[in-house]
C-alpha cells in the first residue's frame, strides 16, 4: 500500500499561518537555483543557499559518541589492480546502481541513542524498527556501528524485511577507527549482504575538516575492493554538502558509486516550508550533474518542529508537516528523512532546532 501523510489538520491550520553532535548547516553553492513558490502566485524565486556558520561547523552532523577503539592506521597507498601503486589509480568504470523507491517514501535516519546519550536497549530498538516498518519505510540509514547497531538494528530490520544504509563514521584526520568499522561490517554480514542497500563512508567529514579530501578518497578507494572481496556488490559512497562535492569532483567521483548529499532546506533563509520540496528536487538535479552517470540521492533531509525562525524558514509542528509532505511529493523516493525521533542529547544549536527533527508522527501506518 502506498504510504500516506496526515493532511487534514495541516490544511486547516496552515490556512491562517503560513545536530551536541547532530547539527545541520546550510549548504553554500556556487550556482543559483530557480524554485517555484506556489504561495507567491507561482512566481519563480531565485534561491542561493546560505553558507554554513562557523558556530555550526563546530558540531558535526550525527557524530556518535566516541568509542575506545584501538587506533588502526590504514595503509591507503595502493589500489590499482594492475599492481601500480598510487592514490589515484582508481579510475575504473562504475557499475550502474539504482537505489531508492519508486514511491514517495524510501528511508528514515536512525541513531540508537537515548536522550542522555546512552545506547538504546534491544527491546527499544526492536520496537523502534517495528514502528519504522509500520510507517511504510523500506530502508533505515545508520551513521556508525556503535551501540551494537549492526547486530541489534540489523536483526530487527531483517525480521521486518527492511534494508539498511550502513555508515562508517569518520571524525578525525587519521581515520583511526574507520577501518575497524569496515571490518565490523564485513564480520557482521558474514557473506550475506542481502539487506545492505548502500554503505556510506563519512558524513560531511571533509566539510567538518575531520579529514582531507585526498585522505577520504584514498580510504574509499581502498575500502571498496575490500568490501567487494567480502562479497558486497552494492554501492559505496560518501555524503557531503553539495558545494563540497562540487569542489572535489576529481577526487570523489572516481571512487564513489552513488552521488550523495545532505540537503536541508531549513538552513536556507529564503526557503519556506511550502518551498522545501521544490528546493530539494532542484538541489538533487545539481547533484546529478556533479558526477555524470551516477545516480543522485539525498541522504538527509527534513524540517524542525520547534525553534527560532531562520528568515522565511520557520520551524513548527505544522510547518514540519508541510515541508516533509512537499519533500515526499518532490523527492521522497530518493531522500532519507531525518529522523525517527527527537534527540534530547543534542545541543539546541544556533536556531534552537537541533533536538527537534523527529518526524515519524507525520507518516501513517500502512
Amino acid at each position: 500500500m502506498k504510504p500516506a501523510v496526515f493532511l487534514g489538520a495541516l490544511v486547516a491550520l496552515l490556512g491562517s499561518t503560513t545536530a551536541a553532535r547532530l547539527h545541520h548547516k546550510a549548504h553554500n553553492l556556487d550556482s543559483q537555483i530557480v524554485v517555484q513558490d506556489s504561495s507567491e502566485k507561482d512566481q519563480a524565486a531565485l534561491l542561493q543557499p546560505a553558507e554554513y556558520t562557523d558556530a555550526a561547523k563546530q558540531n558535526s552532523i550525527h557524530s556518535p559518541p566516541s568509542n575506545n577503539l584501538d587506533a588502526i592506521l590504514v595503509d591507503i597507498d595502493e589500489f590499482d589492480q594492475s599492481g601500480d601503486a598510487g592514490p589515484f589509480a582508481h579510475h575504473s568504470p562504475h557499475p550502474k546502481f539504482n537505489v531508492g523507491s519508486k514511491s514517495s517514501q524510501w528511508a528514515i535516519a536512525y541513531v540508537p541513542y537515548t536522550d542522555d546519550l546512552n545506547c538504546k536497549s534491544r527491546d527499544a530498538i526492536q520496537t523502534d524498527v517495528a514502528t519504522i516498518a509500520q510507517k511504510g519505510f523500506t530502508t533505515i540509514r545508520l551513521y556508525a556501528t556503535d551501540c551494537s547497531a549492526l547486530k541489534l538494528v540489523g536483526s530487527a530490520a531483517k525480521s521486518h524485511n527492511l534494508n539498511l544504509i550502513l555508515g562508517v563514521h569518520i571524525d578525525d584526520p587519521t581515520i583511526t577507527h574507520a577501518q575497524s568499522q569496515i571490518d565490523d561490517i564485513i564480520a557482521w554480514a558474514d557473506g550475506n549482504w542481502d539487506s545492505v542497500e548502500m554503505i556510506v563512508i563519512g558524513n560531511e567529514a571533509i566539510f567538518n575538516e575531520f579529514v582531507t579530501p585526498n585522505h577520504l578518497a584514498d580510504f574509499i578507494a581502498n575500502a571498496r575492493p575490500t568490501l567487494r572481496r567480502a562479497g558486497y556488490t552494492g554501492p559505496v559512497t560518501t555524503t557531503e554538502p553539495i558545494s563540497t562535492l562540487h569542489e572535489n569532483v576529481a577526487l570523489l567521483c572516481p571512487v564513489i558509486d552513488i552521488a550523495a548529499a545532505n540537503i536541508h532546506p531549513f538552513f536556507h533563509a529564503d526557503v519556506s516550508a511550502e518551498m522545501a520540496g521544490a528546493y530539494v528536487a532542484d538541489q538533487l538535479e545539481q547533484v546529478e550533474g556533479i558526477c555524470p552517470g551516477l545516480q543522485a540521492v539525498n541522504l538527509e533531509t527534513g524540517w524542525p518542529s520547534q525553534g527560532m525562525a531562520n528568515g522565511e524558514a520557520v520551524p513548527g509542528v505544522m510547518e514540519q508537516m508541510l515541508a516533509v509532505t512537499n519533500i515526499m511529493k518532490s523527492a521522497g523516493g530518493r531522500s532519507v528523512f531525518l529522523g525517527f525521533g527527537n534527540d534530547g542529547w543534542k545541543d539546541e544549536g544556533e536556531f534552537g532546532v537541533e533536538q527537534s527533527w523527529g518526524c515519524m508522527n507525520i507518516f501513517r501506518n500502512v
